[in-house]
């Protein structure tokens, strides 16, 4: 992986990572319509008035915690083919009864008086026209090196619907294994954890 001067784009082989812009929301708009997109995001099927609140929330997101998803390029044409990138994921400290935590995507969507920790989850979407060619591995590997080697993350996660079976072998490719669940906006999903420290320094 390549780190551009500025730390707002990230090359690979084959994908550069860039912020999202105003005009790719044509483009994130159709994918986060697709059922076969759809069916495993965190709101299901997005209407365009969603999409268009989640894209100014990623530039809000870059403003407040320089980083956010970024968009994801071919480098061989310059398409806009996906997204991939950390989000910050705040959740409960203590576990429910039956041992799941709760997680919010945001401080503002947690409840008051409860004992937060905090968590980044490595995230990818990419247009179906393009699955089954590397490169949402390649994009995830890319910001997980980022993570680690620039933020100096400890540890990542990424919080998968458990029929995704696709994301699940981006995930278990790139390094990550299973770690438990997380309910997230009242779903259970699959808990994955990409450790980036190493020996006494990683956390699980």
């Amino acid at each position: 992986m390549t780190l551009a001067r500025s730390t707002d784009r990230l090359e690979s082989a084959r994908l550069v990572l860039r912020r999202v812009e105003p005009d790719d929301l044509p483009f994130f708009t159709r994918i986060h319509a697709l059922p076969e997109v759809a069916q495993y995001l965190w709101t299901r099927p997005r209407s365009p008035e969603e999409t268009a609140a989640w894209l100014h929330g990623t530039l809000a997101s870059y403003e407040r915690h320089t980083r956010g998803h970024l968009a994801v390029v071919r480098k061989e044409d310059g398409a806009l083919i996906g997204r991939c990138g950390l989000t910050e994921l705040v959740v409960e400290s203590a576990a429910l009864e039956h041992g799941i935590r709760k997680g919010w995507f945001g401080r503002e969507g947690a409840p008051a008086g409860v004992a937060l920790t905090y968590e980044y989850e490595l995230g990818y979407t990419f247009d179906p026209a393009v699955w089954g060619q590397g490169f949402a591995s390649e994009a995830a590997r890319c910001v997980r090196d980022y993570a680690r080697d620039v933020l100096l993350l400890s540890y990542a996660i990424s919080v998968i619907d458990p029929e995704n079976a696709r994301s699940r072998r981006v995930a278990e490719r790139s390094g990550a294994r299973t770690a438990g669940q997380m309910e997230v906006i009242g779903i259970t999903w699959d808990r994955y954890l990409w450790p980036l420290a190493t020996g006494s320094e990683a956390r699980y």
